[in-house]
């Protein structure tokens, strides 16, 4: 067992930085590249059949259409090509570590290409099918956690009955398919090293593995396992520094509030790497298992000069002799090639944690929070505190309500008039702007917060623009505002802010002057109340209606339509659940930390709910004690 240890580690070393570089610079590209254009070629498909929007009321006619399963087939193919390219570099690289061969990240690339256009030869075009088989199996153990990891429509959970039916079915499915996996276990090995064609190298890998199927399996499972002991170890190591910080910091609102996102993003980091890793940890396991069959059975191995020159990856005299004049500029390509991929990836990270890549599908976007009037819970409403708390809190959007002062200047305040929030019997019309930026709007809330002003609008786009914050700007027309609508979408013009913020009103003929002055702003229409069919308000993109008038049919209808649907005011654990299962798009809340609990709680695996539980009860217990 330690001979087979020590084997499996100088493979792994010998070429290790190749081996490292190739698999970051490929799963970077895949993140950069790869995986937006999956989304592309869906995004064309449903332009192409004539859907702007998928709802649970039409997926149905979608999933009927002709289109859809040449587009299926073409998503397929990329998800083959992708995973057969790592399958074949992986394998390449660990041939050569096996022969003690050294490997450059280039001739693995080349090699890559080469394996993968004779793929598509006649002949050998079945052995895509294997590559699809093996698939399932790259991170077979983490399957259950990562179906556990995210929320399942309501839907979908009634026809099901339950989640664990869910897994139950995958477990199934991976039983039904375990046969001809192990089958067909070193069949990619002997076509990409023994340059056998498809049906040949089927044939042989059921040969090597004969009457070892059990064993073979046997060492996939552990070694599966162990993978996933792994990623357990690392997360509830992270679970625990985390849940120890919030237990330190219980009292401190801002530090307390973060810490089941950190969990939650922590373990969907954690599971895509152990995902990503899924394909080389068994690539490596098969190779191990390949070679040691092969000499089991007395078969030679191919030379590594033999395999080069099977696919013609042997260079020429010219190429070496480039190498050897232009090696320097050859690194520095590869390093600006790493830089430029990084790059991308990290800015394409952001933008997708920032929403900018919000599919058009229903379910398949996460739930969003907004602060209504800032962090009003914790600091005095409308104000630049409750502003900057909301966003040390963690929201998504910050919900505020503007008015127009006697001097035409736009300013963020609920009422029109200004007692109750700063005790001056004064309405908004009455009152030039530098009158009532001297105006107290902290004290009423609590004396600490003495000499709080009310901001401009332009203030507060300032602070959202620094912390990539959206704002819900909602309007409140009075009798003697004059150009109010005018105002306020020539701020947004000026600071560049119409992409970042959506316009709503309870005042439709409000949302209906934005939409004459610019059709591209998103609007919103706030009502209290909702029946019938609300979605035939043109001026009117999304929806925002008091928590209590959200109803299944309510949503299911606005869906439909293509629209949002924002719930207000929603402060009670109770229903915030409640609008998270009848998948609003938007909670609108005074308590930001709260609504984001329930929201992680839904979407994150029982298993950290129950470590994160475990730890709080052992910490609370020892805290006692001492």
């Amino acid at each position: 067992m330690e001979e087979r240890v020590r084997e499996v580690r100088r493979i792994i070393r010998f070429n290790r930085r190749t081996l490292f570089a190739f698999e970051i610079l490929y799963k970077l590209l895949g993140v950069t590249v790869f995986v937006p254009l999956l989304f592309r070629v869906f995004d064309l498909l449903l332009s192409f059949t004539g859907y702007h929007y998928l709802t649970l009321e039409n997926i149905r006619r979608f999933l009927m259409h002709p289109m859809v399963y040449v587009g299926f087939l073409f998503l397929v193919l990329l998800v083959l090509l992708y995973t057969a390219g790592d399958m074949s570099a992986v394998i390449y690289i660990l041939h050569c570590s096996n022969q003690y061969k050294k490997c450059t990240l280039e001739k693995a690339i080349r090699f890559m290409f080469k394996n993968l256009k004779a793929m598509f030869r006649k002949g050998n075009r079945r052995i895509l099918l294997t590559v699809l088989l093996m698939i399932p199996f790259f991170s077979v153990v983490q399957i259950p956690e990562l179906l556990a990891s995210y929320s399942i429509p309501s839907i979908v959970q009634v026809a099901m009955r339950q989640r664990i039916l869910i897994v139950a079915g995958v477990i199934l499915l991976f039983l039904l398919l375990t046969i001809p996996f192990l089958r067909q276990l070193y069949a990619v090995h002997y076509f990409t090293l023994d340059n056998l064609d498809s049906a040949n190298a089927k044939k042989k890998s059921r040969k090597l593995g004969n009457y070892r199927h059990r064993w073979d399996l046997l060492t996939y499972l552990l070694v599966q396992l162990g993978t996933y002991l792994l990623y357990m170890l690392f997360l509830l190591l992270v679970i625990f520094i985390v849940v120890l910080i919030g237990r330190l910091t219980a009292r401190v609102y801002l530090v307390s509030a973060f810490t089941t996102s950190v969990i939650r993003m922590t373990m969907t980091v954690l599971l895509l790497v152990f995902n990503l890793a899924g394909t080389p940890i068994c690539c490596t396991m098969i190779s191990m298992l390949y070679y040691r069959r092969k000499n089991q059975r007395g078969e030679a191995l191919v030379s590594v000069h033999d395999v080069d020159k099977a696919r013609r990856c042997i260079p020429t005299t010219w190429e070496k002799a480039f190498r050897v004049r232009h090696k320097k500029l050859i690194v520095l390509g590869w390093s600006g090639l790493f830089l430029v991929t990084v790059v991308a990836c990290v800015v394409y990270i952001l933008q997708a944690h920032r929403g900018e890549f919000r599919r058009n599908v229903e379910y398949m976007s996460a739930m969003e929070v907004t602060a209504h009037r800032g962090a009003s819970r914790y600091y005095p409403e409308n104000t630049m505190s409750a502003f900057q708390g909301a966003i040390e809190a963690g929201t998504d959007w910050i919900e505020l309500d503007v008015q127009q002062s006697r001097d035409g200047q736009i300013f963020v305040m609920h009422d029109r008039n200004f007692k109750r929030t700063t005790g001056v019997n004064a309405y908004s019309w009455d009152m030039d702007y530098e009158e009532i930026a001297k105006l107290d709007a902290g004290s009423s809330f609590n004396k600490k917060f003495e000499g709080e002003h009310i901001p401009l609008l332009t203030e507060v786009i300032a602070l959202a623009k620094e912390n990539h914050v959206r704002l819900n700007i909602e309007i409140k027309p009075a009798p003697k505002d004059v150009g109010l609508e005018e105002h306020l979408v020539q701020i947004l013009e000026e600071e560049d802010f119409l992409d970042s913020c959506v316009m709503t009103s309870q005042a439709y003929r409000s949302i209906e002057k934005v939409k004459e002055l610019d059709p591209d702003i998103v609007t919103v229409y706030v009502t209290g109340f909702a029946y019938g069919r609300i979605t035939g308000m043109p001026a009117a993109d999304n929806f925002s209606i008091r928590s209590s008038s959200v109803s299944p049919a309510i949503v299911r209808r606005v869906h439909n339509a293509g629209k949002q649907i924002y719930a207000w005011t929603v402060n009670s654990r109770d229903m915030i659940n409640l609008m998270i299962d009848r998948q609003v798009d938007n909670i609108i809340t005074d308590d930001v930390p709260l609504a984001k609990k329930c929201i992680d709680r839904k979407i994150t695996s029982d298993t950290v709910n129950d470590l994160v539980a475990y730890l709080n009860r052992q910490l609370r217990f020892m805290s006692y004690r001492l």
